[in-house]
């Protein structure tokens, strides 16, 4: 019985997956205020963030990129919300037939990046998301 339930929900799943498929791990091949732009634009649409502050050279070295809350503090030093248990939001460029996507690692979901250029790490490994919008 249990292994029914468990095929069950994995088809349920794979149901949902209509990702771009064929899409491997990159980096940007030039940066810049248009770049940082529409970058901050997708990681805010992604993780709900206001205000993304990126380094100039991000996404140029690494195909991942790690994002946190930004920490706000009294002016005597300590934390105002106390403790910070959000996790941090995991992206991960990708580069798949000429055109660069940013995958959200903690839900899934992908955007296309708009007027950025990149260029795979690899071909050996490829990536198929689970999401796209």
């Amino acid at each position: 019985m249990k292994f029914w339930k468990l095929s069950f929900l994995l088809s349920l799943s794979a149901c949902q997956m209509t990702g771009v498929t064929g899409l491997q791990p990159a980096v940007l091949t030039q940066s810049g205020a248009a770049s940082a732009q529409e970058l901050r634009r997708v990681i805010g649409e992604l993780s709900g963030f206001l205000n993304v502050l990126l380094a100039d050279d991000d996404l140029t070295r690494s195909s991942e990129l790690v994002v946190e809350r930004r920490h706000q503090f009294r002016p005597n030093g300590d934390l105002i919300q106390g403790r910070d248990l959000d996790l941090p939001q995991r992206f991960r460029l990708l580069q798949g037939s000429g055109q660069c996507w940013l995958l959200h690692l903690n839900s899934g979901q992908q955007r296309l990046l708009q007027g950025l250029s990149c260029r795979s790490l690899t071909s050996a490994s490829t990536i198929s998301p689970a999401k796209s919008e």
